[in-house]
């Protein structure tokens, strides 16, 4: 094999921290250090100085401001004789790089990779590579241009001008932890007989056929012979062309017939195709792999102005969440805790995630899981709310270089569906009153789509999220963020009245996380409530009067009937318990409204994936990767098969089965009421079927033998019932595959004493943890905490009289110990018995 031979260079590093231009150059850094005694500390490389503070114990949320002082990282090297070049992969972001005193590179934006000839410079033997990180706020003091407009979200409006990300410095909602230092990988690469200087990767469907676009510069040291190209198990014949000076052309069109599609998970297999190139020379053959690649067609339908799309010919519903970093301290999103984040996210039925604007281009790696795992993405440019300066020459060719070196990194990743401009731009400037022709410069509406068609044509461009309506914001038109239902109090029903096209940006909530986590970041005697440290990591936009804790305050007084701020004083318990769940029934009804048979929308990303610091974020996972209430609530509103209920007012109640599979479904649905969340009074069930990749809506009379006031719409009398559940089951299985549950009189049901619920532990043939739960009564929000154990199901109700089963999962890392399962509307709770063994 004739791998590129390269080095990670991400041990012996120091760093340390001196005031704004008090050192200008690697020589004079060793006196400093000694007159003013400050420290060193061992560095992470490549990480952050937040990171390099967090493993010295030495870092705390607000305590330092890393935009303020100079930063320094140092390493003494003795680079080989056949040490070739020397590759940046991200600093951030003012940098200047030294061998020994000589400065070999200057960077001025953080999302572009450098690659250093070290012949050509010169460099080689023992020596130091230094890396000074200018204070960004000397650099920020710099006089320019006033933009046109200005955002409340940074405080800095001359940050448009530098291109870093907006991470750490977005008051309100972000943590004040500016990214400063290495945050991707420096590598040494050495000397090879071969080397791919650069490459074009490119694939698409044509009709059932591949074709695989290949044209790579390459330099060898041997004339070449031959060149082919494996994609699977087909091998195809590459031309090449000999440049002179050991530069060759390799280029082919290579056509797989009747190839395997690349699907998103829930609509089948994302399957992927591995490259690799053998060149023959008089030296043999040399074998590269060029990683992998997949066969999809993405379109959009923007006809009236809709955004429906469909990929390999096929409507699909996007949902899923806007993406936030694994660990924004030190920005890195490598291994284990990468695939258990994505994992979860696949789980959870999500087809989608967005990378955001705010935030930063993610690792390789991020791009080749979400192919594996078959999730699409939204893939924002890194820009947000501010009036850019394309104007300036020097600006625009550095975010071109930008651009330009992502897509050609990722030009071969099926999973990317759309790239989108920015976030917010168009949205700021319209509403701070701006006309309409500075909603969207020539960056954006001509050079950025240009690119796209150059290295990405099979994938969607869109100039700003939100945009494509009169008004940028406007709803019912082109892309919206929707947060009627969340930041501006609006019924849930509001979902519906605002005719969404599509949200790429939805339902922020400050997300209650469980006991363990709250525990961990609160002092004793300290709750969640008004303390300091608590509200420190509840978001906020920033500015407002109000946060979104008062919002979810707000939905838990109209679901539960019950004055939040009182049952916070008098049982703390009880206002947590209602907090998790109110999120969670939010936003699982709002997406089953808008996933239903004859929605106008067809795509939905929550705002967002994971908390940025520990506490009740945004996020649906917490700041420890624990999915809180919230993500089991969507977990079974995102799921590829499932069942809605929705009420039609006066015409009943409307059951919606959602088949995103593959195959067509063959099953039965099943309609019960109960009274007093006990006695079923009504019951129906026929037989369905479901095509693949399609939804039909079944209307509650279909199933009952008489009339009955299902919504307690037409309300003659009292409430006939108080529970409803819809269930679907597969042909010839006894536990449904996906339940809805309905309440006509609301969600106010009161703590009993005794429910009837049961629960116990067992292990499968297969070593598997199965907890085996029963009621009597409705159990409502069943919680299932057993540490070690991460349930596949929780927060979930049971209907009266029925039973379900449960896989626990393993927690690497975790001991297991004894759990309980608490209900919603239930006294106490009961204690769970982790087996050890198999049941005989």
């Amino acid at each position: 094999m004739a791998e590129k031979i390269l080095i990670p260079l991400t041990t012996d590093w120091q760093v340390t921290q001196v005031a704004s231009g008090s050192v200008l150059l690697p020589f004079s850094l060793p006196s400093t250090l000694s007159s003013a005694l400050l420290s060193t500390l061992p560095a992470q490389v490549p990480g952050t100085i937040a990171s390099g503070l967090r493993a010295a114990g030495q870092f705390e949320y607000g305590k330092d401001n890393f935009d303020a002082l100079d930063v320094w990282y140092f390493c003494d090297l003795d680079l080989p004789a056949d040490a070739a070049w020397l590759h940046f992969e991200g600093l951030a972001t003012h940098a200047e790089v030294y061998w020994n005193d000589s400065l070999i590179l200057q960077s001025e934006n953080m999302f572009i990779a450098h690659s250093l000839d070290l012949a050509a410079l010169a460099v080689i033997g023992k020596g130091r590579l230094s890396l000074r990180f200018l204070a960004l706020n000397t650099v920020l003091a710099q006089r320019r241009p006033r933009p046109r407009w200005k955002t409340r979200l940074v405080e800095q409006q001359q940050l448009r001008w530098v291109r870093t990300s907006l991470l750490g410095r977005m008051p309100g909602w972000s943590p004040p932890v500016a990214p400063v230092g290495p945050y991707r990988p420096i590598l040494l690469e050495l000397q090879s007989p071969l080397r791919i200087s650069s490459r074009n990767i490119s694939s698409k469907l044509d009709g059932e056929d591949g074709q695989c676009k290949i044209e790579l510069l390459v330099q060898s040291t041997q004339a070449l012979t031959a060149c082919t190209i494996n994609i699977g198990e087909q091998e195809s014949a590459l031309d090449w062309q000999d440049l002179g000076e050991q530069q060759y052309r390799i280029h082919g069109l290579c056509q797989l017939p009747d190839v395997r599609k690349w699907w998103p998970h829930t609509h089948g297999d994302a399957a992927l195709y591995a490259l690799e190139l053998k060149v023959s020379s008089s030296d043999g053959v040399q074998t590269i792999n060029l990683g992998h690649t997949g066969f999809r067609q993405v379109k959009v339908d923007q006809r009236d102005g809709d955004f429906n799309l469909h990929v390999n010919n096929v409507p699909v519903f996007c949902r899923g969440a806007c993406w936030t970093p694994v660990d924004m301290i030190s920005l890195q999103n490598e291994g284990k805790d990468l695939r258990q984040m994505l994992t979860l996210a696949r789980d959870a039925g999500m087809n989608m995630l967005r990378v955001v604007g705010t935030m930063v281009y993610e690792t390789d790696a991020f791009y080749q899981l979400c192919d594996e795992l078959g999730i699409l993405l939204w893939q924002d440019c890194m820009f947000a709310n501010m009036d850019y300066p394309v104007t300036d020459a020097v600006f625009t060719a550095s975010i071109t270089t930008e651009v330009q070196q992502f897509l050609q990194r990722t030009q071969a990743s099926p999973c990317i569906a759309v790239v989108c401009g920015n976030s917010e731009v168009e949205q700021q400037a319209a509403m701070l009153g701006q006309p309409a022709e500075l909603w969207r410069n020539t960056f954006f509406a001509e050079t950025l789509p240009a690119l796209c068609e150059q290295y990405r044509p099979d994938v969607q461009y869109w100039p700003s999220s939100p945009s494509g309506g009169v008004m940028p914001f406007q709803l019912d038109t082109g892309v919206a963020h929707y947060f009627g239902v969340g930041a501006y109090l609006r019924p849930l029903d509001d979902a519906r009245r605002s005719a969404i096209r599509f949200t790429s940006e939805c339902l922020g909530f400050s997300n209650m996380p469980d006991d363990d986590l709250i525990d961990g970041m609160l002092k004793n005697g300290e709750t969640p409530g008004s303390y300091p440290a608590w509200k420190q990591g509840i978001p906020r936009d920033n500015g407002t009067g109000w946060d979104f804790e008062d919002v979810r305050d707000h939905y838990m007084a109209e679901l539960y009937k019950v004055n939040p701020a009182s049952l916070r004083y008098a049982d703390r318990e009880r206002y947590l318990a209602l907090a998790r769940t109110t999120t969670g029934v939010v936003m699982a009804s709002t997406m089953a409204e808008w996933r239903r048979a004859g929605s106008t929308c067809h795509g939905a990303l929550i705002w967002f994936w994971r908390d940025l610091r520990p506490g009740a974020g945004w996020g649906i996972i917490d700041a420890h990767g624990k999915p809180k209430a919230a993500y089991y609530y969507l977990k079974r509103a995102m799921a590829a098969l499932t069942v809605f209920i929705t009420d039609e007012g006066l015409n009943g109640l409307a059951l919606h089965v959602i088949n995103d599979g593959p195959l067509e479904f063959e099953g039965e649905l099943e309609l019960n009421l109960y009274r007093h969340a006990e006695t079923r009074v009504a019951h129906g069930r026929i037989a369905v079927q479901v095509a693949a990749h399609a939804a039909i809506k079944v209307s509650d009379y279909a199933l009952l033998p008489h009339f009955v006031d299902t919504s307690y719409a037409y309300r003659f009398g009292p409430a006939g019932h108080d529970v409803v559940q819809a269930a679907l089951y597969r042909t010839g299985e006894e536990q449904a595959c996906a339940t809805d549950f309905h309440f006509p009189s609301g969600q106010q049901f009161p703590p009993q004493a005794d429910l009837g619920l049961q629960a116990h532990c067992s292990m499968d043939a297969d070593g598997n943890h199965l907890l085996h739960l029963s009621t009597q009564k409705l159990a409502q929000a069943v919680v299932i905490q057993v540490p070690g154990l991460l349930p596949d199901d929780n927060y979930f109700h049971l209907a009266p009289g029925s039973s379900k089963q449960i896989r626990l999962m393993a927690v690497e890392g975790k001991s297991i110990k004894p759990g309980h399962v608490q209900v919603q509307n239930a006294l106490g709770s009961i204690r769970v018995a982790v087996a050890t063994s198999m049941a005989t």
